[in-house]
């Protein structure tokens, strides 16, 4: 009887085993924060004479060589479209 046991859980096993064992793992999606981050820097790439803008969460701003510069996005925001705060004078 314990050998029908022992067969039965290693054909069991042979059944169960391959299928995980190969399956790829996923990818994580990215986080919101990450989303978001892009979301912001991208509104910029569209308004070049925009020298800050925020969503609310993100604050991003032009530096003087033309580089962009954004914050993180604090735990309790709200976020909203991306808006110009800052335009040349």
């Amino acid at each position: 009887m314990k050998a029908r046991a022992r067969a039965l859980a290693a054909f069991l096993c042979l059944l169960a085993c391959p299928a995980s064992a190969q399956a790829p793992a996923p990818t994580p999606a990215p986080t919101v924060p990450e989303k978001a981050a892009k979301l912001v820097s991208a509104f910029g790439d569209d308004k070049p004479d925009c020298l800050q803008w925020t969503d609310g969460c993100i604050i991003c701003k032009r530096q003087a060589d033309g580089a962009v510069a954004c914050s993180t996005a604090g735990a309790a925001c709200v976020q909203t479209e991306p808006a110009c705060a800052g335009k040349p004078e």
